[in-house]
This record gives C-alpha cells, sequence and structure tokens, in this order.
C-alpha cells in the first residue's frame, strides 16, 4: 500500500512539473537600427534555445513562467539576464545610452458562447461610461444595441444566473457578451431571447475560472 502511495505521489509529481513547463514565452529586442537577427536568447539551466527573427521577435516554448530566467546573448559587450517571475512576454528596447526591459503578460481574450459580439473591460472603459449597460449602448457597431434595447428588454445575466436589470459597473466586469435578437432566439435562450441577450462576467468570476476553481 505504501508503494503505491508513493508510486501515484511520484506520478503527480511528474505531472505538476510538466505542466509548470507549459508556458510560452515571447517578445522582442530592438537595439536602434541594429540588425538583431539571429542572436540566441536561451533559458537559464536548461537546453532549450530561440533565435531572434529579422523583426528582432522571439519565442520559446516549455517555460516555466514563474521560475525561469531568460539570457540574452551579449550585444556590444552586454547581456541581458531577464527573470520573468510570471510574465510571458518580454520587450527589450536599447539603445547607445539604455536599457529598457518591458515585461507582461499575455491577456487571455474570452470568446463568444452564443454567437455574440465581446466586450472587455478595457474596450467598455474607453466609452468613459459608469455602468455596462450605457457603455454597450455605445460600443455596438450599427447601432445594434439601440434597435433591440429601446422597445423590447433582453435578457440579462450576471455570470450564468438571469437579473432583472443590468446596473453593474463596468470597474467590476471582466467582459460582456451582447447577443443580438436572431442569434439570440436561435440559440439557447429560445422564444425568450426575441429580444437579444447581454451576458456579463464579473472579474471575480473570469480569475477563479483562470485558476481553475
Amino acid at each position: 500500500m505504501e508503494k503505491r502511495f508513493l508510486s501515484i505521489a511520484a506520478f503527480l509529481f511528474v505531472i505538476a512539473t510538466a505542466e509548470a513547463k507549459s508556458g510560452v514565452v515571447q517578445g522582442q529586442y530592438s537595439y536602434a537600427d541594429k540588425n538583431m537577427k539571429g542572436l540566441k536568447v536561451w533559458v537559464v539551466n536548461k537546453q532549450d534555445t530561440a533565435k531572434l527573427d529579422k523583426k528582432g521577435r522571439f519565442k520559446l516554448k516549455n517555460v516555466d513562467l514563474d521560475k525561469d530566467t531568460l539570457f540574452f546573448e551579449s550585444i556590444q559587450n552586454q547581456s541581458i539576464v531577464v527573470p520573468l517571475e510570471g510574465n510571458s512576454i518580454v520587450n527589450i528596447i536599447r539603445n547607445e545610452q539604455k536599457t529598457e526591459i518591458l515585461l507582461s503578460k499575455e491577456e487571455r481574450r474570452p470568446t463568444s458562447t452564443y454567437g455574440g459580439i465581446i466586450y472587455t473591460k478595457a474596450e467598455l472603459e474607453q466609452t468613459g461610461e459608469t455602468f455596462v449597460l450605457n457603455a454597450v449602448l455605445v460600443k455596438s457597431p450599427h447601432k445594434a444595441a439601440s434597435s433591440f434595447f429601446m422597445s423590447n428588454t433582453p435578457l440579462y445575466f450576471v455570470d450564468g444566473v438571469e437579473v432583472a436589470s443590468l446596473d453593474i459597473p463596468v470597474k467590476e466586469v471582466a467582459y460582456v457578451e451582447v447577443v443580438k435578437a436572431t442569434n439570440a432566439a436561435s440559440s439557447a435562450f429560445g422564444v425568450r431571447g426575441a429580444n437579444g441577450a447581454i451576458l456579463v462576467t464579473t472579474d471575480v468570476k473570469w480569475k477563479s475560472a483562470d485558476k481553475g476553481q
């Protein structure tokens, strides 16, 4: 029995290790007007290596984004070491005076569930509106939103639960899917979706989905 537990533990450890190495890191290295093609970048203490293309871009797979460190080959007697610390995008901008390293995480773009139009928080914030419904009315192209909001009320959903009204602030939202009447009526909403639907996913729900909760 003890051996079986040890085997299971070892198996889970292998899986966890494999998952930790499944990340992808990419970016660009620019140095004034120099041609950076062929410059090497690799993961410290590993054999994973890539070369910059003619635009200075690179991509490395099977990277542990939390623990791995990138090493960029020396140019002008200066190599660059970049601990990833959870980041998946590395952009390096150099000139004769300074070196700037920009780290960021790739934003996961939500996908449509019902064939509607997706608006992220950033896109809704660009409207300057405080509440989701007003922001959607501004963002919807060709006055699509106005055509089915002014005379008839669409279905509203927040994190999968139908609600009577949509007075939720943009700052609490991760993204919104706007489903036009024609799509909603032929999807899971049936006759009740004859006036369209707006589905809101909040930050809390989106982040918990990222963590697999």
